[in-house]
C-alpha cells in the first residue's frame, strides 16, 4: 500500500488531526523538499536553540515545520504560490497585531487542508516510487 495514491487521502486527513499537523513532515519527506544545504539541516543549529534555553528551540521548530509545509504545498500544486512561498508575507501577518494575526491562521488552515484536497485529486501520485 502506497500512502501517496489517491485512494489514500483519508488516511492524511487523520493524519492531519491526529498528529498535530507534523505529518506534514513525512509527507514531505515522501515529496522529496528537504534540502541538505538548508539551515535545517546543520545540527549545530538546532543545539544551540535547545541549550539558549527551550523557547528559540519550539521557534526554529515552528518555522520549520512552515517551511515544509509551504514547499510541500507548492509540489503537489496548491493554488496560491506566489503568496505562500515568500518569507515577507508570513513575516508581514506575524508582526501586524489582530488582522494580520488571524490571516496567519487563515492560511496556516488553508494549507494544511489543501494538501489534503491536492492528494484527493491525485497530485501525490506522481512521486511514488
Amino acid at each position: 500500500m502506497n500512502i501517496l495514491k489517491r485512494d489514500n487521502w483519508w488516511i492524511w486527513l487523520l493524519l492531519l488531526f491526529f498528529s498535530n499537523s507534523t505529518s506534514i513532515l513525512v509527507l514531505g519527506a515522501l515529496v522529496d523538499v528537504y534540502d541538505k544545504d538548508a539551515w535545517y539541516a546543520k545540527w549545530q543549529y538546532w543545539v544551540i536553540g535547545l541549550l539558549l534555553f527551550v523557547f528559540p528551540f519550539f521557534i526554529m521548530f515552528a518555522v520549520f515545520q512552515i517551511e515544509i509545509l509551504c514547499k510541500t504545498c507548492a509540489k503537489l500544486k496548491v493554488d496560491g504560490k506566489e503568496l505562500y512561498l515568500s518569507p515577507y508575507i508570513w513575516i508581514l501577518l506575524f508582526i501586524i497585531p489582530i488582522f494580520g494575526w488571524i490571516l496567519l491562521v487563515v492560511m496556516f488552515i488553508y494549507l494544511n487542508i489543501m494538501y489534503v484536497i491536492e492528494l484527493k485529486r491525485g497530485s501525490g501520485e506522481k512521486y511514488i516510487k
